[in-house]
């Protein structure tokens, strides 16, 4: 098996590739007038897939911090796209919504959002396609696997280095 090619490796390439996504995208958001950034797209989509989601909910799924989403939420929420209600359990957790306005918005941006995945795979066949994608999610599901490895792993050495710092406290004191 020959490695991977040094001079474009595989993280680089995904990173320019999900940079450019972003590029373009907001491109065309101005373009046809969307007053919306491509995170604030972003979570008009999840809501749409999943209403209700909390702010720290929708920042992880997006890929920002929890105050950058609350930054773009209010926005969301000051144009009409979104309303935000009190999670009847967690008072202190506020659920979010799309406002049948939001839903107008986020049909505008999926289709911008549709035409930009068609313009990026042109040249490619339908079974180059598929493939493509299969092998992102391998890739994904890979990392998925390792990275709750990793936490489960990190999770069960807390009570170890927890009980070493004590320790270690405890040296310096005396």
């Amino acid at each position: 098996m020959r490695a991977a090619d040094k001079s474009d490796p595989l993280n680089l390439a995904l990173k320019q590739l999900d940079n450019l996504c972003r590029i373009v995208m907001s491109s065309r958001l101005r373009a046809q007038g969307v007053e919306t950034s491509y995170p604030a797209a972003a979570a008009l989509a999840f809501l749409e897939e999943t209403p209700g989601l909390s702010g720290a909910q929708l920042a992880r799924w997006a890929m920002v911090t929890p105050q950058t989403m609350n930054q773009i939420l209010a926005g969301l929420e000051r144009d009409g796209l979104i309303r935000r209600e009190p999670d009847p359990e967690h008072g202190r957790i506020l659920r979010t919504f799309l406002t049948a306005r939001g839903e107008a918005e986020n049909r505008r941006c999926e289709s911008l959002g549709d035409q930009l995945i068609e313009d990026m795979q042109a040249g490619m066949t339908r079974a180059d396609r598929a493939e493509f994608l299969r092998l992102i999610r391998r890739c994904r599901d890979n990392l998925q696997a390792l990275a709750k490895d990793e936490k489960a792993a990190e999770d069960s050495a807390m009570p170890v280095r927890r009980a070493a710092k004590k320790k270690a406290t405890a040296k310096k004191r005396r």
